[in-house]
């Protein structure tokens, strides 16, 4: 069974959630709060699996709550619930490790599809929120400030075409969209991309375009790579 906290300043969302959640018997619902502070504190009581965040809480924002979250349950995947205009938090969240985002509102369908994706380990992005973030991405690669961090040591161990795809990857293409740069089969790129995971001990494209932009990747030219 897999436990579920749920975290949201919305009394109507939190009862909402709880119904679709507890009418499954997959899923059972370990605690509930509604604010940051608590959320914390309940996850260090009862150790959910999966958590449904609001971004948005009096007090302790989701951000920070994810960022505590993770420091202290690495092992807990962490939804976050948005809506339309939370455009400015999605990255900070994904920094922060959030392994999801939903829309409210969503189909039970898709809620309980997501929690079980992230419950095994991937990740679960609904398509408008997914389209956002790689736009937010796209822009933050292609400014002046698209590195956070200097040079990491893990970059070492990539070929200069595995970086050249990460930078891809960082400015928002698609697997379709990196065949028609760098002229390479769907599955070549396939391959590159899981050879990029496995090296950088990474879950998905969208924490190797974070990796990419946080390390410094965007800046280097490696337009004339071809290895």
């Amino acid at each position: 069974m897999i436990r579920v906290l749920i975290v949201d300043d919305q009394e109507l969302i939190r009862d909402s959630l709880q119904f679709l959640i507890e009418s499954d018997e997959r899923f059972s619902v370990v605690g509930i709060a509604k604010e940051g502070k608590t959320a914390v504190q309940l996850a260090r009581q009862v150790h959910p699996d999966v958590i449904l965040m609001d971004i948005r809480m009096p007090e302790m924002n989701g951000i920070e709550c994810t960022r505590i979250i993770k420091q202290e349950e690495p092992s807990a995947r962490i939804i976050i619930l948005t809506t339309f205009d939370d455009d400015e938090y999605v990255y900070e969240a994904l920094k922060n490790g959030a392994d999801g985002f939903l829309l409210k509102g969503i189909s039970k369908i898709d809620l309980l599809t997501s929690i079980v994706t992230v419950y095994n380990g991937g990740a679960s992005v609904d398509p408008q929120t997914a389209q956002k973030v790689f736009t937010l991405l796209g822009k933050i690669a292609n400014s002046p400030y698209a590195a956070i961090h200097e040079d990491v040591g893990e970059l070492r161990n990539l070929t200069q075409q595995e970086m050249r795809i990460m930078q891809l990857i960082g400015k928002g293409f698609s697997n379709k969209e990196i065949m028609q740069e760098i002229s390479f089969s769907e599955g070549t790129v396939r391959n590159y991309i899981s050879n990029i995971l496995r090296k950088l001990d990474l879950r998905d494209r969208t924490q190797i375009a974070i990796f990419a932009i946080q390390s410094g990747l965007m800046l280097k030219n490696l337009e004339n790579s071809h290895d």
